[in-house]
């Protein structure tokens, strides 16, 4: 997957996502029960389509997917720069010195421009955008399967107890748990997993130049 296409249906995924967790909400507040046909219709038509990419970048600018996979994101991040700092670092540096690096930027930039400057780092990297999409797409769906099952359930306080708004409910509350507590997680060994694939991939073909950029973040 190239980048242009992962930064797209990182907007479309949420947006699609709200619309059909909204279709029970449509069904209900236009006395319409049993069209269901027509109320997946509506999320599925062009102008569905649009509200999705809509939906979807507001979704983005709440960074509310950030603050959800900040520490995912950061134990893979963790896990590149300490296999890349162990096995890069040709010197005897202090752990206060190793700590800043690491704490730093640089060494992701190292990692980016050995992978930017291999051809078989960068198809290996398309394998990890894939995987990307689903590591962001499962916490999109966590998120959203938590607010719309408060959304049910606060719609029930208020209307009182409805069959379609309590099966959406537990239906769309199952989803995101299944998705937040055992999707999530897994997408997130694979993505490490992925990582250590380039990494070995780096050790074998270019050490040298992984040890020479390494030392210098030092100087």
């Amino acid at each position: 997957m190239e980048l242009s296409t992962l930064k797209k249906l990182r907007k479309i995924v949420p947006g699609t996502v709200f619309l059909f967790f909204s279709v029970p909400v449509y069904q209900f507040f236009v006395d319409d029960l049993f069209k269901i046909d027509d109320s997946l219709k509506f999320s599925l038509e062009g102008y569905g389509a649009v509200l999705a990419i809509i939906i979807g970048s507001f979704f983005g600018t709440l960074k509310i997917r950030s603050l959800r996979n900040e520490t995912t994101h950061k134990e893979i991040n963790e896990n590149i720069k300490s296999r890349l700092l162990a096995e890069g670092l040709a010197e005897q540096r202090s752990e206060e010195e190793k700590d800043e690096i690491k704490n730093s930027r640089k060494l992701m930039h190292v990692f980016y421009h050995l992978i930017d400057n291999d051809q078989s780092l960068k198809e290996k990297s398309k394998l990890v955008r894939d995987n990307g999409l689903i590591w962001t797409s499962t916490a999109d769906v966590a998120i959203l399967g938590c607010f719309f099952s408060w959304l049910y359930l606060i719609l029930i306080l208020i209307f009182g107890v409805d069959g379609l708004l309590v099966s959406a409910g537990l239906m769309i509350g199952s989803i995101g748990l299944i998705s937040g507590a055992i999707l999530h997680p897994r997408t997130v060994k694979e993505h490490i997993s992925l990582g250590n694939e380039q990494i070995e991939f780096i050790l074998t073909n270019h050490k040298d130049e992984l040890q020479r950029r390494v030392t210098e973040l030092f100087h």
